[in-house]
């Protein structure tokens, strides 16, 4: 994905936003530490493949895909505008940019991006 694809700012943004907050996103090592120092033992990942939007050729691919780019139109304005305005301070307008833009790459069919889970 290019640097400056809608999509990537968007989460880097969001994500110095939660780690100013002090919420960190919680990553497979953080994850696994958090288990380890549960108690747990004999830890098994399984990493998945979740696309924005229905490009993929797999039907099962392509169904998920389309259920998380409508989870994205209002997910991705909902949980940006708290984090850009009341943690990072932006400007409203701003926010608001940075959140439609983000949806609007999710339709170009020429960007096929997933989120690895």
């Amino acid at each position: 994905m290019a640097d400056d694809n809608p999509i990537k700012v968007y989460f880097e943004i969001i994500t110095d936003a939660m780690i100013k907050f002090g919420r960190p996103p919680v990553g497979d090592n953080t994850l696994r530490e958090n288990l380890e120092s549960a108690g747990f033992v004999d830890i098994k990942t399984d990493k998945k493949k979740e696309p924005i939007g229905p490009w993929a050729k797999d039907k099962r691919l392509k169904n998920i895909g389309a259920m998380t780019l409508l989870n994205g139109q209002e997910a991705f304005h909902s949980y940006g505008m708290m984090a850009f305005t009341r943690i990072l301070g932006m400007e409203t307008e701003a926010a608001e940019k940075l959140c439609r833009d983000a949806v609007q790459a999710m339709y170009n069919k020429n960007h096929h991006v997933y989120f690895c889970k």
